[in-house]
């Protein structure tokens, strides 16, 4: 049974595609971590990989728990790609919606942060991330912003040309 001071993180990583497999806390929280995936889809040529290459670790930050700062260790795997007409050789699993390529933040922690800078400011963000140790600089968080603003415009061209080929000329957002 676990004592009452032991966190129970099971529930709040996605337990389908990740297990925790060790927790360390100093003055921070390190969550080390392993997929459990077997494939991974290809995103150039969209088909489903089972040829295993190999594992990497990524370093990436959560959101924090109790004022510490949460650093996630994710094991994943490497998969190869193996359509001739396809320029993509291996392709590094990504777990959608938590974490997606590329990124050193979990999509939650993203959201947080976007949300606290449209609230406040970009450089306000960024204090206020520091004093919870989220570690991030006022340009990345600008960046953040800018991503997300772009791709609701792009959202909504997409709608726009939909709907211009479905009724016409007007569109859905011309009525307002």
């Amino acid at each position: 049974m676990d004592s009452p001071n032991t966190l129970i993180l099971d529930h709040y990583f996605p337990s389908d595609v990740l297990k925790i497999t060790e927790v360390i806390e100093t003055d921070k929280i390190i969550i080390h971590m392993k997929s459990l995936s077997r494939t991974c889809v290809c995103p150039r040529c969209h088909q489903t990989l089972k040829h295993y290459h190999g594992t990497y670790t990524r370093k990436v930050q959560d959101l924090p728990i109790l004022g510490k700062n949460v650093q996630l260790r994710i094991k994943a795997h490497e998969y190869i790609c193996d359509n001739e007409a396809c320029p993509v050789r291996t392709v590094a699993e990504t777990f959608d919606g938590f974490l997606n390529a590329n990124r050193r933040m979990t999509q939650r922690c993203e959201d947080f942060i976007c949300m606290l800078a449209m609230e406040t400011s970009c450089e306000g963000c960024a204090r206020i991330c520091q004093a919870m140790n989220l570690h991030i600089s006022g340009d990345t968080e600008e960046l953040f912003t800018v991503g997300i603003y772009k791709q609701q415009e792009r959202f909504k061209a997409d709608i726009n040309n939909k709907q211009k080929k479905c009724i016409g000329s007007r569109s859905l957002y011309d009525r307002f």
